[in-house]
């Protein structure tokens, strides 16, 4: 949860300006259009954030692998059987 309420919060502001702008530049504007532009957001927010996570995870990976590969007590994988 503290990984996406702030998030969230974002795409809220973001869509809340849009809207904002909507209204001041189109007066006359049709309420599906805050729909749409809400939509836009969530979708563009769930992109983007997803993909924030999976830069995440790799990075994390490498750090993994990174301390194994540095540690001299390792002289060979786990996962590969000895002969």
């Amino acid at each position: 949860m503290t990984y996406l309420l702030p998030r969230a919060v974002v795409v809220l502001i973001a869509w809340g300006m849009t809207c904002g702008l909507i209204r001041t530049l189109w007066p006359g504007a049709d309420p599906m259009i805050f729909g749409v532009a809400g939509a836009c957001w969530t979708l563009g927010g769930f992109a983007y954030f997803g993909y924030l996570r999976k830069l995440r995870r790799d990075i994390e990976e490498l750090e993994r692998n990174r301390r194994f590969r540095i540690n001299p007590g390792a002289t060979e994988s786990p996962l590969v059987p000895a002969e």
